[in-house]
């Protein structure tokens, strides 16, 4: 009876171990490239979409398929940044940028700042957990 014990812990065990290495390895993944796009223009979202879509978040595949259901939202876009963990960067800004334009591409430069130390927390927390 102990001995079946033991092998279901032991099973329990190995599953769990498995499950956090998957997880970690996912981590890792996600972490290998950085991607800030800033749009502009005008998109509004009806009470009944923001309750089917949950009130707390905003789910950007939903609006993203919203807008193309009812394709009456044209975007623009402002900045494009991706950063791969190899150190390769391509950026794509719009060429003559208006006042408020320009404000867009400070937000955009922001969110690339703590989407990198958001990265780099994950990466430190991975390395934490390795050492273990």
């Amino acid at each position: 009876m102990v001995n079946d014990i033991e092998k279901g812990g032991q099973q329990k065990l190995k599953t769990g171990f498995q499950r956090l290495l998957s997880n970690i390895g996912e981590v890792i993944a996600d972490a290998a490239s950085l991607e800030v796009v800033t749009f502009t223009g005008d998109f509004t979202y009806k009470a009944n979409q923001v309750v089917n879509n949950d009130v707390n978040k905003v789910r950007i595949n939903n609006v993203l398929k919203l807008m193309t259901l009812e394709s009456n939202v044209d975007l623009k876009l402002i900045a494009y940044t991706n950063v791969k963990i190899d150190s390769d960067v391509t950026t794509f800004v719009k060429s003559d940028l208006s006042q408020d334009d320009n404000e867009l591409l400070k937000l955009h430069k922001e969110m690339i700042e703590s989407s990198k130390a958001s990265r780099q927390a994950v990466i430190n927390m991975v390395k934490d957990l390795v050492k273990i």
